[in-house]
């Protein structure tokens, strides 16, 4: 596992870990280039957590424990292959170039192609969502139907919940929620499993509620974990998953979409 598929890893799972966990996530986050020399009774008393929680932090990561995951390290730091995230320029532009890179990192191709194929053969799209997960529903809403595709979203939340009752078996409900735990984009999607639509949740967290109700999960970017709310960078990594759904829906679905984009081309020159 490279260091920064490692770092996508924490964040992506850190709200899920216990508060004493979440310590030495912080802590692995903030230096993670010299932990490698670091003993483990050492790195305890740095966080000031016990080795037991360390041993669990790191069998939740993926790793046999904290050999495992010091030799691994040690590998990527002699021969680092990952980009710098910190060099000079725009910070915004910077934090953008790292939020899709570690998006990139986290997408199932095949999650990308499933998605495609639902929408391909759906009546209908409906997009879910609140905040700027709401801003990422409707610039998807937008996205799809202009290459030809029936997509709705709604602004207001009542009209959400009453469309997701209307849902039916031939219909994709897609659910944008950062958190994956925004308790109306839930109720919108488990009414839109009831309806027997297929439904994809586009999340940050990978234990978070959302997925547990999905049919298909694909990820997106976690925000630093000690970052409070949302950003519209966060809300660029939604719609960079929806761009990479449209790439694939391009290719097996050319015909149509080059036909309604030149249908629609027409109609509003």
């Amino acid at each position: 596992m490279m260091a920064s598929e490692f770092l996508t890893k924490i964040k992506s799972v850190y709200p899920s870990l216990t508060p004493s966990e979440q310590i030495v996530a912080k802590y692995i986050l903030e230096n993670y280039q010299n932990i490698v020399f670091t003993s483990l009774s050492e790195f305890s008393e740095e966080c000031g957590v016990g080795e037991a929680t360390i041993f669990r932090f790191f069998k939740k990561i993926g790793f046999s424990g904290y050999h495992d995951f010091k030799t691994n390290m040690a590998k990527n730091l002699r021969n680092p292959k990952e980009p710098d995230f910190r060099k000079k320029g725009c910070g915004v532009y910077n934090e953008m170039i790292q939020m899709l890179d570690e998006t990139m990192q986290l997408t199932d191709i095949e999650s990308l192609r499933q998605a495609a194929k639902w929408i391909k053969g759906s009546q209908t799209i409906y997009l879910f969502g609140v905040g700027f997960s709401g801003l990422a529903a409707q610039g998807a809403q937008g996205r799809l139907m202009r290459l030809g595709y029936k997509a709705y979203s709604f602004t207001e939340q009542h009209i959400q919940l009453v469309s997701s009752h209307l849902i039916t078996e031939k219909d994709t409900a897609i659910a944008f929620s950062i958190t994956g735990d925004t308790i109306e984009t839930l109720n919108c999607l488990k009414n839109s499993k009831q309806n027997n639509a297929k439904t994809i949740a586009i999340t940050n967290h990978s234990r978070s509620p959302i997925t547990k109700i999905a049919d298909l999960i694909i990820y997106t970017a976690g925000k630093e974990v000690d970052q409070e709310g949302s950003t519209l960078i966060t809300e660029m990594s939604q719609l960079f998953i929806i761009e990479q759904i449209c790439y694939y829906l391009f290719e097996i679905d050319e015909k149509k979409i080059k036909y309604m984009k030149e249908k629609i081309s027409r109609s509003i020159k």
